[in-house]
């Protein structure tokens, strides 16, 4: 029996030594809801920033770019840099917060493309679609950050998927 606690030990210390490698720095957060709403804005009409005296800059490209490195990022960081095609089935808690991120992230999309297309000669609903954008990003950071928090409970646990 002594020898099958010790060994249980040396497990949980190596999932806490694992689970503790699972993080994403303070920069992590702001820099994705800042990418997002960059990227976010591209679906808004140039014309629409020029009429709230914003440069035409390549915002959105810029954005998404940005975007896909913090993905990228996220992905190592967070132990899915798997070379198969399964992230969900190694962790279970995935499986319940992906769905609320794809829902976030097109949902935004979606309000901010339905209100650049209405902002025709009004501002304010120019104005409403980067306020939605940029709610979004922080919605979006708070989501990815939230699933490494359910990965990093994965690892602790020893869950497996069913």
């Amino acid at each position: 029996m002594d020898e099958y606690q010790v060994d249980m030990e040396v497990v949980a210390r190596q999932r806490r030594a694992a689970a503790a490698r699972v993080r994403l720095g303070w920069w992590f957060p702001v820099l994705i809801a800042v990418s997002w709403a960059l990227a976010a804005t591209s679906a808004f009409p140039v014309a629409g920033f020029r009429r709230l005296g914003i440069p035409d800059l390549p915002y959105g490209q810029a954005g998404g770019l940005l975007f896909l490195a913090l993905i990228a990022v996220f992905s190592v960081r967070s132990g899915m840099n798997r070379r198969d095609v399964g992230p969900f089935a190694a962790y279970p808690s995935l499986r319940r917060r992906f769905p609320a991120f794809v829902l976030v992230s097109l949902g935004g999309l979606a309000v901010v493309f339905g209100l650049g297309r209405l902002s025709g000669s009004s501002s304010s609903a120019a104005w409403a679609a980067i306020a939605v954008a940029v709610v979004t990003g922080g919605g979006i950071a708070f989501l990815l950050t939230w699933m490494t928090a359910g990965i990093r409970g994965d690892i602790l646990t020893g869950s497996q998927s069913r």
